[in-house]
């Protein structure tokens, strides 16, 4: 399979994950708020829009492991940056809120932030490498 071969798929998957992940999300919204159901299956129906998103990480991952050695060291690169802005981050943040009264951070915006922070990373490294 050549590069353009893998790309379509991969853009396929994803694209595809990301439209189960939103259908999933409405389905879930209208649900808890409009069907009586037990506890156990309001977890359940809480929690499947995350299956999409696994999804999608293994065709990330298949993307990843086909890309060569220059993208793999980019791409490697920008999520220590990322996973080091998060950590030190949340880390003052924490300290703050110890000392502050601070609002809370919702944990589920973590993933788009990271995600969405490794791509702009991505972006700057291979703007800084082509300069």
């Amino acid at each position: 399979m050549n590069k353009s071969e893998q790309e379509t798929k991969f853009m396929k998957r994803f694209i595809g994950s990301m439209v189960v992940f939103l259908l999933l999300i409405a389905v879930q919204s209208f649900s808890l708020e409009l069907l009586d159901m037990p506890t156990w299956l309001q977890v359940v129906v809480t929690i499947l829009p995350v299956t999409p998103l696994i999804c999608a990480f293994f065709a990330y991952k298949a993307r990843y492991k086909a890309l060569d050695e220059y993208m793999k060291a980019l791409t490697g690169e920008a999520f220590l940056w990322m996973i080091g802005i998060l950590c030190f981050s949340s880390f003052i943040y924490g300290m703050l809120a110890m000392k502050f009264s601070l609002p809370s951070v919702n944990l589920a915006l973590v993933m788009p932030v990271v995600f969405g922070g490794h791509g702009l990373i991505l972006q700057l490294l291979i703007w800084k490498d082509n300069e």
